[in-house]
């Protein structure tokens, strides 16, 4: 049966004198002969048909095509009218909840719309389009009306206007962040659509009045991905040839199918396939839930609600992938649901079994759906076409379930080579129940679908399972319990002293076990930086258009995981260090072919694993740091003295420092002195460490350190009297034992060390934290120098015990506040020790010492 959303899908591409005009006057037609229609909406669609006819001869114009948009426009008002609404608000809830991962795919859409054409274009229309239908259903009419506005202003639009349509494209996609922000919160949300108006009204050569709006009746999950082939078209009405077919052999036609297999596109991503597949098995069981139930009680509009969203999401999943063939099924089967949800059809008799024929065919198809990508087609299956055109026509069936008497008849199918019919179970095509043969499937031929679980090599792929975020921290938790405890084990003294070596034996073996237990948990929570990747492409290109420059993004090693934890830390760290690569770095277009260099730059993100953390490098190609300028600012503040002695390394850490700047003047991009501090602080608190690279001409390199997790961390154990304080290891330069020539007291500065013509101040850890026990001749003693914010200071213990591994434990709420102590561990022996924060130890000694704490750079004078 044909739709308005079905016609205006096909308006939407249609131009004055295209010949697929025709196509669209038949629909209209068909429409113009349903039951139940008004006889205004008849005349109205009659009208529209005579209209379309008329649209594709050569003597159309621009002004038929808007008197076409008009009537279209005119019906959906009339339907709308007319047609009962059901929509929950825990429907709504869950359409806002989707919108993230929309809004993320038409930015990428968007960005890459120039390169794409007119395939991108279409895809962000359509987005358009579906935002404008959806939100007029769940009641956010304001919104609905401006979108209109906005797709209106689409039409006409040519090439040349592309990088325009990007710009009001990626505003559009902002505004709309935050009109579903508001909506989520329950505020009027307000769209910009003045400011996106504007940027599509300096486009050249569009039309000059917007046609009218286009009709939307029901909900379509927009088309984030373009896909190379074209997209698949059946027949949609019942034309003369398929009356004289009997009904139980009319199939859709479709296209793009090569030799009889559906073709996959290049470029889909395997790992996206794998999480779409386990979570489209849990939609499939929502949708066997709601049509058993809908069985019982065929108006129970809560369980059409059900399986009408879940056809919906594995829809739009399928279109994201790129896969045409699963979407076109799964948007067919919404559709159906959908009249039932608007009280035009009753899920009962035959279109209760033609749910579950969907639903059993699009599973199949989901479950082999990693083989096909293997082998870049797809077998169509026997009865995808007949299935086709019975959910297109639910009136015919209908009419032939009343002609047999009330007896479903099925439709002529071939058997697939593996026993089973096209609806992929061998025994019967309406139970919605699959079953599976292990001797059947272990011996597929080439060509047919494979088992779930097979790959095109027999190798089984890997299967993922939601778990409570909680529930993941709590067991990690456990097995660090499980770490200190088999520490206690292995370090107790009559373990040590055993001569029983089978005893020995056991207790290493149990600490292999827990150690590899301990990474195999910490994995668990490790998620790849690809996604905070990702957006930094945009905030490249917004930056560099503010600046008026040409700037290329490349990134590499984004499948590098970390903890999800520091991912979401590094988030705002990356920001400020790509925006400064972009407005410091980067020259301007005639500066760079002055020097010799192409009119674009080249900002490169990228992460790797080294030494057991993750290093994290942007690199651009532009000035490289200004030593001067820098060293001029600093001395001008205050910050350095004149005659200091610097290297270029202790300058370039400069701009770290809390409102240092050497921008010439304040913009929205910088300026201000705020975007390093914030790097070097953020970094610091995941125990991370910054350095800067930089070549005057050549461009700048800024490299993050970052350990991998910050459940556990390395650490110095360091003795002081019979306590045990660890010191990170990333915070240690270097130790040493003080000769007494090297001890100076400073007036107002306090106790001080001189290491090779540096003054560093002292801490004794036994004053800070009241060790009565400990050594106090600091010419006895081991000095460990450990640095935080470019500011380093000598930490006095008695002894080095070893460096090891430990799990960080926190002090509670008791000791949160306290200078100097950034958590604690328990030793093998079970003995607590404090892990130090070398920043805080540097607060309490300027606490101690307030005149001044001297920076790394300081020299004797």
């Amino acid at each position: 049966m044909i739709n308005l959303t079905q016609i205006a899908e096909e308006v939407l591409l249609l131009s004055p004198g295209d010949a697929s005009a025709k196509k669209v006057a038949s629909m209209l037609a068909e429409l113009s002969k349903q039951n139940g229609l008004s006889a205004e909406i008849r005349k109205c669609a009659t009208d529209a048909s005579q209209l379309a006819k008329k649209l594709a001869t050569k003597k159309s114009t621009a002004a038929d095509l808007q008197a076409l948009l008009g009537l279209l426009s005119k019906l959906e008002d009339m339907e709308t009218a007319t047609a009962p609404t059901s929509v929950s608000n825990e429907l709504v809830a869950e359409y806002l909840a989707s919108q993230d991962s929309v809004l993320d795919d038409f930015e990428e859409l968007a960005m890459g719309l120039v390169a794409q054409g007119e395939q991108g274009f279409r895809a962000l229309k359509r987005q358009v389009h579906t935002w404008k239908g959806e939100l007029g259903i769940i009641g956010a009419d304001s919104l609905a009306k401006s979108l209109h506005s906005i797709e209106d202003s689409l039409d006409g639009i040519t090439k040349d206007a592309y990088q325009n349509v990007c710009d009001a494209m990626l505003d559009l996609k902002d505004s709309m962040a935050e009109c579903f922000k508001a909506l989520r919160e329950g505020r009027q949300p307000i769209l910009e659509t003045d400011k996106v108006l504007a940027l599509l009204v300096q486009a050249p050569e569009t039309i000059a009045a917007p046609p009218a709006p286009v009709p939307v009746v029901e909900v379509v999950q927009p088309a984030v991905v373009v896909v190379e082939q074209a997209p698949l078209a059946p027949t949609t009405e019942p034309t003369k040839t398929q009356d004289s077919i009997p009904f139980e052999q009319r199939k859709a036609e479709l296209h793009s199918v090569v030799d009889g297999n559906f073709l996959i596109p290049d470029g889909v991503d395997v790992e996206l396939v794998g999480e779409f597949r386990t979570e489209a098995e849990e939609h499939f069981q929502n949708i066997e839930v709601g049509l058993m139930n809908l069985e019982s009680t065929p108006d129970d509009m809560e369980s059409v609600n059900t399986v009408f969203r879940a056809f919906h999401t594995v829809k739009g999943v399928a279109s994201f992938v790129g896969v045409n063939y699963i979407t076109e099924l799964a948007h067919k089967g919404e559709n159906l649901l959908d009249r039932v949800r608007k009280g035009t059809l009753t899920l009962e008799g035959p279109f209760l079994d033609l749910a579950f024929e969907s639903m059993d065919l699009v599973r199949r198809m989901v479950q082999t759906l990693t083989d096909a990508i293997a082998e870049g087609k797809y077998a169509v299956p026997k009865n995808y076409a007949s299935l086709l055109y019975r959910l297109e026509h639910p009136e015919e069936v209908l009419e032939n379930f009343r002609a047999n008497g009330g007896v479903i008849v099925k439709q002529e199918e071939e058997i697939f080579e593996d026993g089973t019919d096209g609806n992929g179970d061998g025994e019967s095509e309406t139970t919605g129940q699959q079953q599976s043969d292990p001797a059947v499937n272990a011996e597929q031929k080439p060509g047919t679908p494979k088992a779930e679980g097979q790959s095109s090599s027999g190798a089984v792929t890997d299967a993922t399972v939601k778990v409570n975020m909680s529930r993941l921290d709590s067991l990690i938790n456990m097995v660090g319990e499980l770490v200190i405890s088999q520490a206690m084990v292995s370090q107790d003294p009559d373990i040590l002293l055993s001569a029983n070596r089978k005893l020995t034996q056991n207790v290493a073996q149990l600490a292999k076990i827990t150690r590899s237990l301990q990474e195999l948990a910490l994995s668990m929570r490790m998620v790849s930086v690809k996604a905070t990747f990702q957006k930094m492409a945009r905030l490249v290109r917004d930056v560099a258009r503010k600046s008026n420059k040409i700037v290329e993004f490349e990134m590499s090693g984004e499948e590098t995981e970390l903890d999800r934890n520091m991912v979401e830390a590094i988030a705002d760290p990356l920001v400020h260090m790509v925006r400064n690569a972009v407005d410091h770095g980067v020259e301007p277009p005639e500066t760079r072919l002055e020097v010799g260099k192409t009119r674009h730059g080249v900002v490169h993100l990228s992460a790797a694993h080294e030494g057991g953390s993750v290093l994290i490098t942007l690199t651009d190609d532009g000035r490289g740091l200004n030593r001067e300028k820098i060293l001029s600012k600093a001395i001008e503040r205050g910050i350095i003295e004149p005659n200091a002695v610097m290297t270029d390394k202790e300058i370039y850490n400069l701009i770290f420092l809390p409102g240092f700047s050497t921008a010439d003047k304040i913009t929205d991009v910088s300026g201000r002195g705020v975007g390093m501090d914030v790097v070097r602080t953020n970094i610091e608190k995941l125990r991370g460490s910054v350095e800067i690279d930089s070549t005057p001409g050549h461009g700048s390199i800024f490299r993050i350190r970052l350990p991998l997790t910050l459940a556990i961390i390395d650490g110095m154990v360091i003795k002081t009297g019979s306590q045990r304080f660890i010191i990170p290891t990333i915070a240690i330069t270097e130790s040493f034992r003080p000769q007494q020539d090297d001890i100076v007291t400073v007036h107002g500065r306090g106790e001080m060390v001189k290491l090779r013509g540096h003054l560093l101040p002292v801490s004794r850890l036994h004053s800070v934290f009241g060790v009565v026990d400990a050594g106090t001749k600091l010419s006895d003693s081991i000095l460990i120098v450990a640095e935080a914010k470019s500011r380093r200071i000598a930490i006095m213990a008695d002894a080095l015990v070893g460096q090891q591994q430990v799990v960080i434990k926190s002090l509670g709420h008791l000791f949160e506040d306290m200078d100097g102590v950034a958590g604690c561990a328990i030793l093998g022996d079970g003995r607590i020790s404090l892990i130090l924060d070398i920043e805080g130890i540097l607060s309490v000694s300027q606490k101690t010492y307030p005149a001044y704490i001297p920076a790394a750079a300081e020299t004797t004078a």
